[in-house]
């Protein structure tokens, strides 16, 4: 079953989905570990301090359905 998100988080997946975007592990929000719960995105270390976020195939079938 695939789970419904909120409109912060459809738009932050959205966000993910762009292009590549690398972040600080600070920068997590809840939204964001949210859909790394779900498999949405992963994260892939690119140094000590930095994740590259990937969106994964679960991830843009999500995007794909209607909100």
């Amino acid at each position: 079953m695939m789970q419904k998100l909120a409109d912060e988080e459809r738009q932050l997946l959205r966000h993910y989905g762009e292009r590549e975007r690398v972040i600080s592990g600070l920068q997590r929000t809840f939204a964001h570990q949210y859909l790394l719960d779900l498999g949405s995105i992963k994260e892939q270390s690119v140094n000590i301090q930095e994740l590259l976020v990937v969106v994964t195939e679960a991830g843009r079938k999500v995007l794909s359905s209607p909100p």
